[in-house]
């Protein structure tokens, strides 16, 4: 019998509307897993157990609020809560308690979400490793830097969480845990109460057991419909190695091209695409923009506290205040020529299926992963989607990545629920 805490948000919104499951009863159950598991995974930076079990209850006494009633959700904590320390994983701000919720988090109460606790993050949502560990083996890396968030979903430890994107910082660590994965597109979530690393490349996205569940998260954040539509006929893919491919080993081209199998037996139409020239260079575009604006996100925390930053993000601060203006201008303009082609570079395709990350997550904590296949997508801010469904060598889990054309969000929830059950069939 499935436990409440293994439950999809959808599951657990439908049952407690049918009052077959309480939200208290659900609430409990995650943070039984968490007390649990915590101390092997350290998913999480901050949870008040009373406080969420009273949220909860207050959910149970109350009418349906809206998509989300009931069913608990994790914050990245570098997303601001009134009620509950936000540190964004620095030594600057220990116990910084803000006087407003994020706009994600009040839209996520006012659909009935119940606040669960804010997930472990790296450094100002950068590079320097949180203590996360991967669930599936508490040996390797479960990704950053949304670490807690996909290590909590993967663990049972709550359905929903949120985290956010500036390279590869919700696929990623999605792909390496074995859970879904969504990056919208660019903007279409409120960066309200969000630290910002990179203006022009941050998103804020999610982590579920479910791609519908994003649906709901959907539907809290923008009124959009919290069910996702049925396609009318299978979708049609493009097959994209795009020019990385080399640097992903066989257990990402087995993971994809195990993807591209089960839709094409599934009735889907596949064909074999390759990005124009120009694109290769989103990479470093990528690199050049999260620098250049994130040396200059944190110029407070650099020049007022350099000595509470880890050496790792000062080697970092370093590179962006060396880069130059006419760089970053032009790694902006590429940013912005492919974003514009990218609908005509798809033509009738409905997405493309491309790795999720290089491979499964490394072993140790010295890295959070390459994000090698997830900087080309965040640059132009078109949204993806990561699958799992495939298990590498070693035993753990690798995804498969789906992207389509800028705000085509609807459709991509469309298209990845009926690739979730392909891959299941």
């Amino acid at each position: 019998m499935t436990k409440p805490n293994e439950l999809t948000a959808t599951a657990a919104v439908r049952a407690i509307a049918a009052r077959e499951l309480t939200s208290e009863a659900l609430t409990a159950a995650c943070l039984e897993r968490i007390a649990e598991r915590e101390p092997d995974v350290a998913a999480w930076a901050h949870i008040d157990p009373e406080a969420a079990l009273a949220e909860a209850r207050q959910r149970d006494r109350e009418a349906p609020r809206g998509a989300l009633h009931g069913v608990p959700v994790g914050f990245k904590d570098v997303i601001e809560t009134f009620d509950m320390p936000t540190a964004y994983g620095s030594a600057i701000y220990p116990g910084y308690e803000p006087v407003a919720d994020a706009a994600c988090v009040a839209l996520v109460r006012a659909a009935g979400g119940v606040v669960l606790g804010k997930t472990a993050t790296t450094e100002f949502a950068f590079v320097n490793p949180a203590g996360t560990r991967n669930p599936h083996n508490l040996a390797h890396t479960p990704g950053g830097s949304s670490s807690g968030s996909a290590a909590s979903v993967a663990d049972m430890m709550v359905p929903l969480a949120l985290g956010t994107q500036t390279g590869g910082s919700v696929i990623r660590p999605s792909s390496f845990c074995g859970v879904a994965g969504y990056k919208p597109t660019i903007g279409q979530f409120s960066y309200a109460g969000v630290k910002l690393l990179a203006r022009s490349l941050d998103t804020l996205g999610a982590m579920a057991r479910h791609a519908g569940d994003f649906a709901l998260l959907r539907a809290a954040m923008m009124g959009a419909p919290p069910a996702v539509a049925s396609l009318g006929s299978p979708p049609r893919f493009g097959f994209c190695k795009t020019p990385w491919w080399d640097r992903a080993d066989q257990s990402s081209h087995a993971a994809v091209e195990a993807a591209v199998s089960a839709v094409a037996n599934a009735g889907a139409e596949v064909r074999e695409m390759t990005l124009p020239d120009g694109y290769a260079g989103l990479e470093d575009a990528n690199k050049t923009i999260m620098m250049y604006e994130g040396r200059r996100a944190l110029a407070h925390e650099y020049n007022e506290h350099e000595e509470l930053l880890s050496a790792r993000l000062k080697v970092q601060m370093a590179t962006g205040a060396a880069a130059s203006y006419t760089d970053y201008g032009a790694a902006i303009e590429l940013a912005d020529q492919c974003r514009r082609r990218f609908a005509d570079v798809m033509g009738d395709l409905d997405v493309l299926i491309v790795p999720s990350a290089v491979g499964e997550a490394p072993e140790g904590f010295e890295t959070t992963g390459d994000a090698t296949f997830n900087r080309p997508w965040t640059t132009m801010g078109t949204p993806c989607v990561t699958l799992p469904g495939y298990i590498g060598p070693t035993g753990l889990p690798v995804g498969a990545q789906l992207v389509a054309r800028y705000g085509d969000d609807d459709h991509l929830m469309s298209v990845a629920c009926w690739v979730e059950k392909a891959i299941a069939s």
